[in-house]
C-alpha cells in the first residue's frame, strides 16, 4: 500500500526539460510506500491522478531500489496509454463444479497503465474423475476492476466457464459462476456452478490494485 502527497503544479519546461505548446504546466505526482514513508513512484502528468504521464517516470522497490524507469512522450501519450506487458504474472487457480480443478500458469497484464486491469492467461493442470486423473489446459481472459469487482471468461478443451466476484487487490479473486461442457457423454464432465479462486504473484506492482490516501 502507499500514499500520494497532494500534486502541486510546475511549468513543463522546468519538469520535463522542454516546452509543450498545448501544455503550459505539469502535475508533480510523488507516492509512498506506507510501512516506511520510501518513494514508490515519481513522475508528471497533465491530471492530478496521474493517468496521463508525461517525461520522465520512476519506480521503486520497498527498499528504495528502481524498478523501472519510462519516458513517456506527450503526443504518444495522449493517443493511446497501452503499452506490451513486461513481466508474467504467476496464477493458481482452484474451482470446484461437480469436480476440483487444480491449475498453474502465467498472466499477461495487457492494460496495466489503467486503474481497470485486464488479464489474459494460459496455465495446466488436473482434475479428477472416477479415480482417474485428466490434464486440464486453461485459457482465460479476467478484467478487474479498480472498486475490486472482476468479471472472467474462459475455456479448457473439455469445457467453458464464466465466473464473476470480488478481488482483493487482484491478489486474490473469489467468484461464482458456471461451467457447461463440449461433450456430456465425454469424460471428464465439468458442468454446473461453480466457485473459483485466483492467487496471483507477481514483481510487476501495477499489476495490482493500490490503495492510495491522499
Amino acid at each position: 500500500m502507499y500514499y500520494r502527497i497532494k500534486p502541486l503544479k510546475i511549468k513543463t519546461k522546468k519538469a520535463v526539460g522542454y516546452n509543450i505548446k498545448s501544455l503550459d504546466s505539469l502535475y508533480v505526482i510523488k507516492d509512498y510506500y506506507l510501512k516506511n514513508n520510501k518513494p514508490q513512484f515519481e513522475g508528471y502528468s497533465e491530471d492530478k491522478e496521474g493517468e496521463y504521464l508525461v517525461g520522465n517516470a520512476k519506480w521503486y522497490n520497498e527498499n528504495n531500489i528502481l524498478l523501472d524507469s519510462r519516458d513517456f512522450n506527450y503526443k504518444e501519450n495522449t493517443k493511446s496509454k497501452f503499452a506490451f506487458p513486461k513481466w508474467p504474472i504467476l496464477y493458481i487457480d482452484y474451482k470446484i463444479a461437480t469436480k476440483s480443478q487444480f491449475i498453474g500458469g502465467i498472466e499477461l497484464c495487457l492494460d496495466c497503465e489503467n486503474k481497470n486491469k485486464l488479464f489474459l492467461g494460459l496455465g495446466f493442470g488436473v482434475t479428477s474423475y472416477n479415480d482417474t486423473n485428466y490434464g486440464l489446459p486453461d485459457l482465460h481472459l479476467s478484467y478487474n476492476t479498480a472498486k475490486f469487482l472482476f468479471v472472467k471468461g474462459g475455456i479448457s478443451d473439455k469445457h467453458a466457464y464464466g465466473l464473476a466476484g470480488m478481488t482483493v487487490l487482484n491478489l486474490l479473486d473469489l467468484g461464482f459462476g458456471y461451467s457447461q461442457p463440449f461433450n456430456n457423454n465425454k469424460i471428464p464432465v465439468i458442468k454446473g456452478f461453480t466457485f473459483g479462486a485466483t492467487f496471483r504473484f507477481s514483481s510487476n506492482q501495477k499489476a495490482y490494485t493500490q490503495i492510495r490516501i491522499m
